[in-house]
């Protein structure tokens, strides 16, 4: 599941076009993004993609990239599942420039029965986005309102 899901999705974030974003497979609530990503998690990335000048997503969550290239996609590597009682955590590393890898933990969860993307931590850079810190997205959300023009 976890290979399939990187497979579509770096092809899709590397000929990602702005101008049609919103048709977009990674686009939030995309087919793919139904199809793997925990409802909670992509309704909190798309609750935050929605805050006006928001920080707390300042590259792809699935990624930790900003951007992506197709050459980089042939050398995704997913690693074995390791179990637990909360779900399943997946080591996954994708290919970045200058031939380095960028070292992921992906963490799933069972939804209606089918194993979904829940949260994805950046090992490399020791880094985890802060979609579920609600402090983070309320204080974001006040900012918006005292800079939005």
């Amino acid at each position: 599941m976890t290979r399939e899901f990187y497979q579509h999705y770096l092809q899709a974030l590397a000929n990602y076009d702005p101008a049609s974003a919103d048709r977009s497979p990674i686009a939030d609530h995309s087919a793919l993004v139904n199809r793997f990503v925990a409802s909670d998690t992509s309704s909190r990335i798309a609750e935050i993609h929605a805050i006006y000048e928001q920080e707390i997503l300042e590259a792809d969550y699935f990624t930790s990239c900003q951007d992506y290239t197709l050459e980089w996609v042939k050398r995704l590597q997913v690693g074995n599942a390791r179990l637990d009682a909360a779900g399943a955590a997946v080591p996954v590393s994708i290919g970045v420039e200058n031939g380095n890898q960028l070292h992921l933990m992906v963490y799933l969860k069972q939804e209606n029965n089918v194993w979904k993307i829940y949260r994805v931590r950046d090992i490399t850079h020791h880094y985890e986005a802060a979609i579920f810190n609600d402090k983070a997205i309320r204080d974001a959300k006040a900012h918006a309102r005292k800079v939005l023009p």
